[in-house]
């Protein structure tokens, strides 16, 4: 039976950094101006065994960041994902309506950052609201099931109130 190869500590030096899992790790993780407490359980991390210094790695930073979305009650990279679809709208055509960067939402949607509180209001809004929908110009749906056009510029229509 061989052991894994262990990884080098980029603190003291030793070949002794593998795999483990701490019963619950604990922070204070700051996002959008807001500190939030958090706790995850099971968390796997990477451990020098030598001089006891923790790191953290790409599966480890996901669990961080789902478990700081959830504290600070934002919508899931899923959740976007699924409700855009749910809409039928295209991340391109989606960040248009909201005025941000296709590669701004595409990071959303992978987990890769997290929306500011602001747009994860917004986001809610938009997909809760076909009012919020049509004053930021995406099309609406006629009863035959075609878009009409009229409404599907970006923007308000001329002559509203908002």
């Amino acid at each position: 039976m061989t052991t894994p190869s262990l990884k080098k500590c980029m603190i003291c030096r030793q070949r002794a950094v593998s795999p483990t899992t701490l019963a619950s790790y604990a922070a204070e993780m700051e996002h959008d101006g807001r500190k939030y407490a958090i706790s995850v359980p099971d968390f796997p991390i990477l451990k020098c065994h030598h001089c006891g210094e923790l790191f953290l790695d790409q599966t480890a930073n996901e669990r961080l960041s789902e478990t700081l979305r959830t504290a600070a009650g934002l919508l899931s990279p899923r959740e976007i994902r699924e409700r855009r679809e749910g809409l039928d709208l295209t991340q391109k055509h989606l960040a248009n309506l909201l005025r941000i960067s296709e590669f701004t939402l595409s990071r959303w949607e992978t987990g890769a950052q997290i929306q500011q509180r602001s747009m994860d209001a917004l986001l809610r809004v938009f997909f809760q609201s076909a009012e919020a929908r049509r004053v930021l110009g995406a099309p609406e749906l006629e009863p035959d099931g075609n878009i009409n056009d009229q409404t599907a510029t970006i923007g308000p229509r001329s002559g509203s109130n908002a």
